[in-house]
Order: structure tokens, then sequence, then C-alpha cells
């Protein structure tokens, strides 16, 4: 497989919540390589997969945006059943509970709860987000998503942005996409090697930090309609079901 049809794939993986796009990286062993090339800013290499991988984005983004727009009831309750799901690739290995791990979930969910305000609606959004914070949620979603296990399109639900990145991605809005695409950049050369040391000293605490605030967050993915709560049941188990199976890999 090609660096550009990598790139694609990887795209298309980030835009779904609970899809690590760093266990993608890993899956198709350019993990290691991409981190020691971004530590060395040793980019042109990366240039193919870069194009796939924004190709990628703007394809499944412009899909997915019109599935949320279309369907939002069913596509909310498949993210939420997503989201949940994701908190096993989270944790990996750290599994086990402990005093101190519980509290950080506590926080986590706390934090999650309070800061998910309002459930996502695509098509009735009436308040657009400011520069920084696109800014500060591209930074921090492409800095996390490299990380395996973590997916950048959750920190975008924590934020509250994920909706109007998806609206931004369906409408091609390229003053939006923009600011975020600079906030990326930034990210991806200021932070992610920076936070890759950090996860990697403090992988379990963390771990259960974001851990609760995903399950925090889950709030805003309750569906805003009920009509028919046995096919939102069933839709939020099969997208639980995909990204459990997504994190046994």
């Amino acid at each position: 497989m090609g660096m550009v049809a990598k790139g694609l794939l990887t795209g298309c993986i980030i835009v779904l919540p609970g899809m690590s796009g760093g266990t993608m990286l890993l899956l198709l062993g350019l993990y290691e390589k991409l981190m020691k090339d971004l530590s060395q800013v040793r980019i042109w290499r990366w240039l193919p997969f870069a194009l796939g991988a924004g190709a990628g984005i703007l394809l499944c983004g412009k899909v997915f945006a019109w599935l949320f727009n279309t369907y939002s009831s069913i596509v909310s309750a498949f993210l939420l059943g997503s989201i949940l799901a994701s908190v096993k690739a989270v944790l990996g290995e750290n599994y086990k509970p402990t005093f101190r791990r519980v509290v950080v979930l506590l926080i986590g969910f706390a934090l999650g709860f309070i800061l998910s305000d309002t459930p996502m609606d695509l098509g009735n959004s009436h308040v657009t987000p400011t520069v920084a914070t696109l800014l500060f949620g591209g930074v921090l979603a492409s800095a996390t998503m490299i990380l395996p296990g973590v997916t950048g399109s959750s920190i975008l639900i924590i934020m509250g942005i994920y909706d109007d990145m998806l609206k931004a991605l369906g409408e091609l809005d390229w003053i939006t996409l923009g600011l975020f695409l600079i906030g990326a950049v930034i990210g991806i050369f200021g932070l992610a090697n920076a936070l890759d040391n950090i996860y990697s000293r403090y992988r379990g605490t963390i771990s259960w930090l974001f851990s609760g605030l995903i399950l925090g967050a889950g709030k805003m993915l309750i569906p805003v309609s009920f009509t028919n709560p046995v096919l939102l049941v069933i839709t939020a188990i099969a997208g639980f079901a995909l990204v459990w199976w997504w994190g046994s890999r």
C-alpha cells in the first residue's frame, strides 16, 4: 500500500470518534518513523501521506457531515456508542483501578460533564467557534491524535466543536478549516513529541483522566430525539461494537 493510500485510510479514521489515528499509524507500521522524523523536522517524505490524509478527512468528513445533518439522532447514537467504547483503547494496559486512578477518573468525568454544554446538532448550530477556539482545538487535536489509543476527535467533542468542524468539512468552509489547520500544524510540530514523552511517562494517570473526560463529554452525544428508541439503541450498540473491536487490534 502506497503512502497516499495509507494517508487516505488514516484520514478517514481520524474523522470518526473512538478511532485513533495513532493506532492506525501503528497498524500501518508508520508510528515510530513519523515520530522520529517529526523530532528532526524531516517532513518532505511525508508529503504524499499528508495529501492522502487531507483527502481522506475531506471526503469522509463531507460524507459524515451529510449523515449527521440528515440523520442527526441516529448518528449521535452511533457516536455515543463509539466514544464510550473508545475508553478501552485509551486505558489499554492501564485498566486496573487504584484509588488514585478512580479519583482522577471522577475529576475527568466532572470536567467533561461541565464542559459539554448542550447536545450536538449540526443542522441547528447558531454559535460560531472563535478563532482562539479553532486554533487551540487544532493544536490539541493534532498533537493528541498521534498518540496511540487517544482520539483527536474526542478532544473536539470535549471542546464542543466536533459538530462545527463536521459542518465546516461538509460546507467546505475554508476559513474555519484554515484556522484549524494552522493550529494542527503548530500542534504536530510543537507539541507532538513533548506530549508523546509526557504520555509515556504518566500513561496510567493520563489515560484515566482522559477516560473520565470522554465519559463526561458523552452527554453531548445523547440524541436530541427518541422517536425510534429501538433503532437508536441498535445503532449505539453497533458503534460500541465497532470501536471495541478496533481497540482490540
